[in-house]
């Protein structure tokens, strides 16, 4: 049998490239804990709308009682709200235009059962992801990204709820010393995972392009996304990653298409990445978002482009040799099968059946 070097595309990768298409989906059952969401939000949620009201929020994240404005986040009294919880609930300092619209659900997914953010304007969804991503400093949101998942954030209603419970039954001993030695090394229990999605065109890519009615689209584009982060608290769970990388992104991009629409549409794929028109690249496409900061000349630039165009061809000749996915277990399959062909084996000439393969062989335990 050829090994997996002879598999892949014949090209010389630079150092850093050789390096970023590495495999992360290494670890199997890295036995990430989750923190009881669904008993904790059910508390709050309305039950006549399954919605949490967003002002619920800011008694959680104490980011959002602070403005986006440039070095924020090295302020003492934010830093003292964030790190400490000593903050005061205030509906003046994030100014978000459409509050009202916002909702917030308990979704359950693959993994387990999550938050759900939907943000319909634009504004407030860039607002929220300066806030809770980028500490409430002013940074430039790409127009191409519509949805994030949110993890790691410390939800100091979430702790102050265990500090009641411990206080009741310990008035004499120290909290610090117990917050220090039992709750902070067990991150599951007060830090959130949350998914934020907002109501654009997925990708920034509008309806008459895929020649789809505006309504249809809108609909289609949220499903995506919320499919789309669902698969990355999956592998987060299954596998210890969920990374800024291609190989997560065309997994995640493939189960979402396929989730929305019934089948995968290559042609929307490579819209999304800007590569409807390959060898050419469309400038402000998602693609560009995958390697910030990477520096690339130019043929290194079209080194990858033409390794996602292959993937993203050896997926779809994957995917149509598939019955329609209607189980959870098939796209559990289907996504770890993904994960555990490395990116530039599915590029290469024979990824769909290196893919395929890994398909069976976990479909059939």
């Amino acid at each position: 049998m050829e090994n997996k070097t002879e598999l892949k595309e014949n090209m010389v990768l630079p150092k850093q490239l050789q390096d970023y298409f590495s495999n992360k989906f290494t670890a199997d059952n890295a036995g990430i804990q989750n923190s009881s969401d669904k008993t904790f939000w059910e508390e709050y949620i309305d039950h006549s709308t399954g919605n949490i009201p967003f002002h619920v929020l800011r008694a959680f994240y104490p980011q959002l009682n602070f403005p986006i404005e440039e070095g924020t986040d090295k302020k003492q009294m934010y830093r003292d709200a964030v790190l400490k919880g000593s903050f005061i609930i205030s509906d003046q300092a994030l100014q978000l235009q459409k509050e009202s619209e916002i909702t917030l659900k308990l979704h359950q997914s693959m993994a387990y059962h999550i938050p759900v953010l939907t943000v319909p304007d634009e504004t407030d969804f860039e607002m929220l992801i300066q806030c809770l991503i980028h500490k409430n400093n002013p940074v430039k949101i790409p127009k191409s990204m519509g949805a994030s998942l949110i993890s790691g954030i410390n939800n100091w209603k979430k702790i102050n709820n265990l500090k009641q419970k411990w206080s009741e039954n310990n008035s004499s001993l120290s909290w610090n010393e117990e917050f220090l030695k039992n709750i902070v090394p067990n991150t599951h229990l007060y830090k959130d995972k949350i998914i934020l999605l907002s109501m654009k065109p997925y990708s920034n890519v509008n309806a008459a392009t895929l020649d789809l009615n505006s309504e249809k689209w809108k609909e289609i584009s949220l499903k995506i996304r919320l499919e789309h982060e669902c698969v990355h608290l999956y592998t987060l769970k299954k596998f210890g990653s969920a990374s800024n990388n291609l190989h997560d992104e065309l997994i995640a991009d493939y189960i979402g298409i396929v989730a929305a629409s019934g089948t995968y549409q290559k042609n929307w794929m490579l819209t999304f990445m800007g590569l409807e028109e390959y060898p050419k690249y469309r400038s402000g496409a998602r693609l560009e978002n995958y390697l910030a900061g990477m520096n690339l000349s130019e043929p290194e630039f079209a080194q990858v482009t033409k390794i996602i165009r292959n993937a993203i061809e050896n997926i779809s000749v994957f995917s149509s040799q598939l019955k329609e996915m209607k189980t959870d277990e098939d796209k559990r399959s289907r996504i770890e099968a993904l994960c555990k062909t490395d990116l530039l084996q599915i590029s290469s000439p024979a990824g769909a059946g290196l893919v395929l393969d890994s398909y069976q062989k976990i479909s059939a335990r």
